[in-house]
């Protein structure tokens, strides 16, 4: 999983590239929780442009996301995602906690 990111005032931005699956979704989770920490952003977003498939495990991961980001007491924005990627969000439901744009 190929990603960049960027910390501007109180935002955090990930540019995740690529599949989020079962394979990546470890490394990410590691990756994007230690950004947040470090940085502990009042708005994390997550750009999902560059994303081709997300699976179920991609759906975990941005719901465990959410958690750490609400625990916070900040915001997580989803930016870009695909059809079939909005589809498997609003089916969770999750869709209407975070924003997507």
């Amino acid at each position: 999983m190929k990603y960049t990111y960027d910390k501007e005032n109180e935002s955090l931005k990930l540019e995740l590239i690529e599949e989020i699956d079962m394979n990546s979704c470890k490394a990410l989770r590691s990756i994007i929780d230690g950004y947040i920490i470090k940085y502990n952003p009042k708005e994390c977003i997550l750009d999902l442009n560059k994303v081709s498939f997300m699976d179920s495990s991609g759906l975990g991961l941005i719901m465990g996301r959410h958690s750490l980001i609400k625990m916070l007491n900040a915001k997580l924005t989803l930016v870009g995602p695909n059809e079939s990627i909005k589809k498997i969000i609003k089916l969770s439901h999750i869709g209407k906690e975070i924003r997507i744009i």
